[in-house]
């Protein structure tokens, strides 16, 4: 009995789910048919503007032809062979001119008497088409219209035909047949399909090609009969399609359901097929049909708008109810057993502090014993958390200290160079001032600025370095930054009285770095062979810049005595240095492993066999020099 509500919760549940998604499935296939009829009008528009106008490019070429006095005598018989000669070629130079297909007169008879394609195989000359309707309306003395397919040719035209007057007497005919199949490409889509059909239901023209010459519907006795005495479709036999139409919802078209063949090339079922393989090789496709009247033309112009698109849309609207549905059904079952375990668990607790109270009654002479041992261990634990805690204050201020002294020394060390750089520009530009030279002053005043500019790059830099901060990089100038480099520690390389060559192509090298940041790698290189080389009797500095397509190398070979074979590998770390006291922290060839590091490239130590240490630090090529960094 339980478990009633819950069921009945369950099933109103279900059936509100239930036609919620029968709600919103009606009103998406009415929203989405809508749309699909709204966007087939426009087509249907299109299609019908366009053969309208087709038609009327042609429509007056008869009639301009019944004009012409030399035709009376082509069509009376009184012209001679020379005229008649002269008249299939105005005739042929006429249809290339206007792109009809066949321009021909006829007598009275019904004989084509000249024509277009009079040196053709399939020439109208000689022909009797005094069956057509196009020419007896035109020997009722009005405009013919007809179309069908040419009994000679074999292919679909269409025909206006105009009476040839002598005087108030017809003595002939005009016509001219224009073909409208290639019209059909353009029409082809995968959303639609378009066909015109004439009075009778017989498609005469299609976007898909194996639907011509097909009916809507079973043609009556009647009907057959008319077509085949007027010759329109040269004996073919017209098979219906197989369609199924009904009314569209909302009164926007009809849904038309055609059962198709679905084989790769679409020409239908082979006839041997039969029976199961036949019901096989076959589908059935939902379309939504409009269609308008070409009265002139008498034809009706439908097109079929596939619903998949439709189905498409409500599937998805139905999957999405769904899927809320699903959703809400299960935050309500997880509310329901969250509910359930909450009650369970409180008649558990329930039950576990009466049998609590029971036990402490128990044991209250055992608790009150422990309680006094309780109060021991507390004491000790506060002394020992007392002590933890000021022994964690201790930890924490000597890591600060330490974080503080490096830094300190780092800032120290990189903006030693500057700093002196800034006071032999200001000495000089006293001196400039004090002569007058004020441009000059004035220039050395600039680089003050750029150095002290330049100082706060470095502050920045060696800020990243200490917070591992990350640092973006770009396409930099390699020979350039060497260049800068090397001026900022110009009057450092002439007090020492070392010689700095650098080696590499005409051309400027690009690599992936910061030009700050390689300055301040090829300063402190610059500055390490500089101390190594100040017992030497020669000083000599060589730096060389490659590239190849992997990497772009830099390397700083001094003259100095060299590293020692077991300091190699501990020459990039921190305050490991072998001055002495006072003269260097250690940190210039760490920071400068760092800012290799953060670049991608790799730097290396070694001992050259000429004596003297090399540097070779390998940057990644830039590509492309447009790069830019953030």
């Amino acid at each position: 009995m339980a478990r009633t509500p819950v069921v009945l919760a369950a099933l109103v549940l279900a059936l509100l789910l239930a036609v919620a998604v029968w709600s919103v499935a009606q009103w998406t296939q009415a929203r989405a048919m809508t749309d699909l009829a709204q966007s087939s009008r426009h087509v249907l528009t299109l299609v019908t503007e366009t053969l309208s106008g087709e038609l009327a490019k042609h429509q007056s070429t008869p009639l301009l032809l019944s004009h012409n006095p030399r035709l009376i005598r082509i069509v009376t018989g009184t012209a001679g062979p020379e005229e008649i000669d002269a008249a299939n070629l105005e005739l042929a130079r006429l249809a290339s001119v206007t792109a009809a297909s066949d321009i021909y007169l006829m007598n009275t008879s019904g004989t084509t008497i000249a024509a277009s394609n009079y040196d053709l195989p399939r020439s109208f000359v000689g022909q009797n088409f005094s069956y057509r309707p196009y020419f007896i309306d035109a020997m009722k003395g009005r405009l013919g219209r007809y179309f069908a397919l040419g009994t000679t040719s074999g292919e679909r035209g269409y025909y206006f035909a105009h009476p040839i007057f002598e005087g108030r007497y017809v003595v002939g005919v005009a016509v001219v047949k224009i073909q409208l199949g290639q019209l059909e490409a353009a029409w082809r889509a995968a959303d639609h399909e378009i066909m015109v059909v004439d009075e009778d239901g017989v498609i005469f023209l299609s976007s898909r090609p194996q639907w011509v010459l097909r009916t809507l519907s079973p043609l009556s006795e009647t009907a057959r009969q008319r077509i085949a005495e007027q010759r329109r479709y040269d004996d073919r036999i017209l098979q219906p399609l197989s369609l199924d139409i009904k009314p569209a919802e909302g009164g926007v078209g009809h849904l038309i359901t055609l059962e198709q063949p679905v084989l790769a090339t679409d020409t239908g079922v082979a006839p041997s097929e039969t029976g199961q393989e036949a019901k096989k090789s076959r589908s059935v496709t939902s379309y939504l049909a409009l269609s308008r009247v070409m009265p002139e033309a008498g034809w009706t112009v439908h097109i079929l708008a596939n619903t998949r698109a439709v189905t498409r849309q409500v599937s998805a609207a139905i999957a999405l109810m769904l899927a809320t549905g699903a959703a809400l059904t299960l935050a309500a079952i997880a509310v329901y057993q969250r509910r359930r375990r909450v009650a369970e668990r409180m008649q558990i607790q329930a039950a576990a502090n009466t049998e609590l109270e029971r036990r402490v009654a128990l044991r209250t002479d055992e608790l009150t014993r422990a309680n006094r041992q309780l109060e021991e261990e507390v004491a000790e634990r506060r002394r020992a958390e007392n002590e933890l805690r000021h022994a964690q204050s201790e930890l924490v201020q000597a890591g600060k200290l330490a974080a503080l002294g490096q830094l300190s020394a780092g800032l120290s060390h990189e903006l030693n160079q500057p700093l002196a750089a800034i006071r032999s520009y200001a000495d000089n530009a006293r001196k400039f001032l004090a002569r007058e030279r004020y441009e000059t002053t004035d220039a050395n005043l600039g680089l003050i600025v750029e150095l002290t500019e330049r100082m706060a790059r470095i502050i920045r830099h060696l800020r990243t370095y200490a917070r591992k901060e990350p640092t973006t990089v770009r396409p930099t100038p390699v020979i350039r930054a060497i260049e800068e480099s090397l001026a900022l520690l110009q009057r450092r390389i002439a007090d020492t009285g070392a010689r700095v060559d650098i080696v590499a192509a005409d051309t400027e090298i690009y690599a992936i770095a910061g030009e700050v940041r390689l300055q301040q790698i090829m300063v402190n290189l610059v500055t390490n062979a500089l101390d190594a080389m100040a017992a030497s009797d020669v000083r000599e500095i060589s730096v060389t810049v490659t590239e190849d397509v992997h990497a772009v190398v830099i390397t700083v070979a001094d003259s100095g005595p060299g590293i020692a074979p077991e300091s190699l590998s501990s020459v990039f770390d921190p305050f490991f240095t072998t001055k002495e006291v006072g003269a260097g922290l250690g940190l210039g060839l760490s920071i400068t492993y760092g800012i290799v590091q953060q670049f991608g490239g790799m730097i290396s130590a070694r001992n050259s066999d000429a004596g003297g240490a090399v540097f070779e630090v390998r940057l990644l090529p830039a590509k492309a020099k447009s790069e830019t960094a953030a």
